[in-house]
């Protein structure tokens, strides 16, 4: 038997074929897998891209090979797959779909490139050419499908398959999952080539960004991939190996790898492992850490998270899960503690903090920030987060610090700036106030530097303001979002002589102003707009229509009730609500209903006084990170 860890580029790039036999199950890896796999992928062409190197490999497990017969002169050899069909297949379908990619779009030296790690070219020497120029053979099943997949473009394949597809072209869900496989595969390649370029034909794309990204996709799946290749020998019972490489047990997780690591270390510097034990590790035997959660696309136990945040925040930088274990060694090395007892002190340091991030208790102004970023699931910040709760700046420093990390991720989320980054700001900004402390004043010199890029920068309080008057909230912003800046808006909008405490579990959105307003709710000029918004409609009467229109989801046509008075108010005329917003005994409703109508003027004013409220609740941060001047947020 011989084993070795060999990349994927290769393992595909030598003479030989692959056939998975006829007992083995067909291919099954569907969205659950190949998510994942996508963002390793997407994630280490980042890191190449921005970098130019990759700092770890990312190892996919094994595959167990057996030779189907003894080399013959002229012909190919072939290897049985004992295990491993999966994690092959879904290479090849992956390069198949990055090759036509680069065909589509006119690159035709990376194609033959590719097409070479899928099918021996012409001028390869076999016996039979019709099956050895496939370097993979699947099941009989898989067989007919995967040929096509390898030989035709993405096009034809489309046209081949015409039920596996809706009209639109998008893939329908029950299609085959090797087909399913290479539209996914095809499709988010093509994304991430021309992401941030919107342009209307391919002709009009930077080409040169186009290469550069595809040739990163291809380059590290083709070098920074690996599998443990192990070749049985005739001799070797594969089934015996097979069975103790699938045995069944649960799976490591990293922090488990990071124990067996930490307390190695420690007994061969003959340190008193079991006080290490009891005064450190014991904290991560305790069962919050071993539940399971839910992070993006990746499931883990939550141990696991909290080391990747940790991680990040010492080191300012982005931290791969997939190769938690590697980053951690990487990170000892790097830092060079004293002793094991000084190296676990900086993991558990955090572990309260974390806590609270987690389960947020209590109303300090943590778990304020808690309670927003589970809300705006933005875990993304927790690394910023650890490093400001361990520094040593003053507590209303801190504080202030955590209403400002809210407040960027608010107001993006009202201005409709994407999240899409956040990964890299938070970490970033985090290394900001690690190299020249942590103070507002150090948090408002990283976003100086972001002011013109709609991808990270700090939105001003005009850019907030706008968003208040003019933009559609609902069904832009998730509901669970939309209510917690409706509760905080209700609340910042309380003072000393209203009732104070917290609202009533369950409370729901409701439009002042409903949805379908047409019947029970004249235009401002008093002109009634037709059940369709279209019979009748004269060029004035259509630019007043639109006006409504375009407000009719803005946040200041939205409030909160219960979801009784919600379903009995209904499209009621504004008459008939004012009652139940007086008794909902919120402040915001009984101004709403102070109005002798509601329209779109009566929507501005309380869109000034949102403004008004937004920009002191969701503060920006300020040099001097002084509080506002009636403490109330």
């Amino acid at each position: 038997m011989d084993a070795k860890p060999l990349s994927i580029g290769k393992i595909l790039s030598e003479r030989q074929r692959f056939v998975v036999p006829i007992y083995q199950r067909t291919y099954a890896w569907n969205k659950r897998e190949l998510e994942p796999l996508f963002d390793q992928i997407e994630g280490k062409s980042d890191e190449l891209l921005s970098t130019g190197k990759v700092a770890f490999s990312h190892y996919m497990g094994a595959l167990l090979l057996i030779p189907d017969a003894d080399p013959v002169f002229g012909r190919i050899q072939a290897f049985n797959v004992v295990d491993g069909q999966q994690r092959l297949t879904t290479f090849h379908l992956c390069f198949a779909a990055l090759r036509d990619v680069a065909t589509d779009y006119g690159f035709h030296d990376v194609a033959r490139q590719l097409s070479d790690l899928v099918l021996h070219s012409d001028g390869t020497p076999m016996q039979d050419p019709s099956t050895e120029r496939y370097k993979l053979e699947p099941t009989t099943y898989d067989r007919a499908m995967f040929r096509d997949l390898v030989n035709l473009g993405w096009r034809a394949i489309a046209k081949k398959y015409p039920d596996a597809f809706y009209k639109n072209g998008k893939i329908h869900p029950t299609a085959p999952e090797p087909l399913w496989a290479y539209w996914y595969f095809w499709t988010e390649a093509e994304q991430y080539i021309t992401e941030g370029q919107k342009l209307p034909a391919h002709a009009d794309y930077d080409q040169a960004v186009l290469r550069k990204r595809l040739v990163a996709l291809s380059t590290v799946l083709f070098e920074h991939f690996r599998l443990i290749v192990i070749t049985l020998a005739a001799d070797d019972d594969a089934q015996v190996i097979f069975e103790t490489l699938n045995s069944g047990g649960k799976p490591l997780a990293a922090m488990d790898l990071v124990r067996n690591d930490v307390f190695h270390r420690a007994n061969r510097r003959n340190e008193d492992q079991a006080a290490l034990l009891d005064q450190h590790w014991s904290e991560f035997e305790q069962p919050f850490w071993k539940q399971e959660q839910t992070q993006g696309r990746i499931k883990k136990p939550r141990i696991d998270f909290f080391l990747g945040h940790v991680l990040a925040a010492e080191q300012g930088k982005v931290v791969a899960l997939g190769e938690l274990f590697s980053e951690y060694k990487a990170f000892v090395a790097k830092r060079g503690f004293a002793d094991t007892a000084a190296e676990l002190s900086a993991l558990t340091a955090h572990a309260p903090t974390y806590r609270l991030l987690v389960e947020p208790t209590g109303t300090s102004a943590l778990a304020r920030l808690s309670r927003r970023l589970n809300t705006f699931d933005v875990s993304t910040a927790f690394p910023l987060v650890l490093v400001i709760a361990a520094s040593d700046a003053t507590d209303a420093v801190k504080d202030r610090l955590y209403d400002v990390v809210a407040s960027y991720v608010i107001r993006r989320a009202l201005c409709y700036l994407t999240p899409k980054n956040y990964n890299n700001i938070f970490v970033e900004v985090a290394a900001q106030l690690t190299a020249t402390g942590v103070s507002e004043a150090s948090f408002l010199a990283y976003f100086e530097g972001k002011a013109g890029s709609d991808t990270s920068r700090f939105p001003t309080d005009a850019d907030l303001e706008s968003a208040i008057l003019l933009r559609p909230q609902y069904g832009w912003i998730p509901q669970n979002r939309l209510r917690l800046i409706l509760e905080e808006l209700e609340f910042a909008a309380r003072d000393r002589f209203n009732i104070n405490g917290s609202l009533q579990e369950g409370l729901s959105i409701e439009h002042i102003m409903p949805q379908s307003w047409m019947a029970s709710w004249p235009l401002q000029s008093g002109a009634i707009a037709p059940a369709d918004l279209m019979t009748g409609v004269d060029a004035e009467l259509r630019a007043e229509i639109d006006r409504r229109t375009a407000v009719i989801h803005t946040l200041p046509n939205l409030t909160l009730l219960t979801p009784p008075a919600n379903s009995q108010v209904g499209n009621s005329g504004f008459a008939g609500k004012k009652t139940r917003l007086a008794d909902s005994l919120l402040k915001t409703n009984i101004a709403i209903a102070s109005e002798p109508d509601w329209h779109e003027e009566a929507m501005r004013r309380r869109a000034m006084s949102i403004a008004a409220l937004g920009v002191r609740l969701w503060p920006s941060p300020d040099r001097s990170g002084a509080m506002p001047d009636d403490g109330s947020v």
